[in-house]
């Protein structure tokens, strides 16, 4: 399968106060190439190329300042560029009774990485997103379903990468080198009268950025999902970071300052209703926020 993609950005920022404008313009072709080959019923091999765009977002183009206390400021950027990607991939996937398993090798280059950067002026840190450099990214993913019963599913998720950035702003040089791993593994069960039980953990290895490092955080989601109106409504009870345990702190350390943040968002529950139109289920609803 080949595919080639033309996209159009036009964007625009204005402050009234001090009579500023930025426009971004800017046209990207977006190539895609993917192939499969069959090596037996149990057995498969898949390989593709893909070029990939993030695009800012506002929260990230939006130049004022978010001042969370005396000696710490939150800003946006409105020149930050978009980062370009490209993107290897190579999975093989295997097939047996009750198992399936793809095992997959990356490799991405990505130009113009963004990165939030702590700047210490007059003991205020001032922290915003600049464009640091390059980004070389060597990863290894696993993933599993097993379904050992017809009301059981386990899903397995483990991705391990190691990354090369090299960049600078202003005299300072951003390159290092790291490694960082992900895990998640899900549970549903299935019960009577259309109910479902999701249990799901999640693991981050800590990670070092190109200021410092970023703890390791581990967590679990449950919820509830009740099927009515023959699937066509489906009410949904979750509760996320059931233990509160979702904790990420920052340790920056440069030779001019150092910095720590503790963040803890906290449990948190969600109550959700969707309805399905048409010929189709209805939607499962997830509780995270949509941007």
């Amino acid at each position: 399968k080949l595919g080639l993609r033309l996209e159009n950005t036009d964007l625009g920022t204005f402050l009234e106060q001090t009579e500023q404008s930025n426009n971004r313009n800017y046209t990207n072709l977006f190539p895609s190439a993917h192939t499969s080959y069959k090596i037996s019923d149990l057995v498969s091999l898949q390989a593709g190329y893909s070029r990939r765009i993030f695009r800012p977002n506002m929260w990230l183009l939006n130049p004022f300042f978010n001042v969370r206390n005396n000696f710490n400021i939150r800003t946006g950027n409105p020149n930050l560029d978009p980062e370009f990607t490209d993107s290897y991939e190579l999975t093989s996937i295997y097939v047996f009774e009750k198992v399936s398993l793809n095992l997959g090798v990356y490799y991405r280059y990505t130009t113009d990485i963004i990165e939030r950067v702590s700047l210490f002026e007059d003991d205020v840190n001032i922290t915003k997103p600049l464009n640091v450099g390059t980004d070389r990214t060597t990863g290894l993913e696993l993933n599993f379903k097993y379904s050992p019963v017809n009301w059981l599913t386990v899903n397995g998720d483990a991705n391990y990468q190691y990354f090369s950035q090299e960049g600078s702003f202003e005299g300072t040089v951003f390159d290092f080198s790291a490694g960082q791993g992900f895990g998640k593994l899900t549970t549903k069960v299935k019960l009577p009268a259309d109910f479902e039980v999701e249990v799901m953990g999640n693991y981050q290895s800590s990670y070092q950025t190109i200021q410092g490092e970023i703890s390791q955080m581990i967590f679990a989601n449950v919820g509830v999902r009740k099927k009515i109106m023959k699937g066509r409504g489906i009410f949904n009870l979750s509760v996320r970071d059931i233990f509160a345990s979702r904790i990420k702190e920052i340790n920056i350390r440069q030779p001019e300052f150092e910095l720590y943040n503790r963040g803890l968002r906290g449990r948190f529950v969600t109550i959700g209703f969707s309805y399905g139109f048409g010929k189709g289920e209805a939607m499962q609803f997830s509780g995270q926020k949509q941007f």
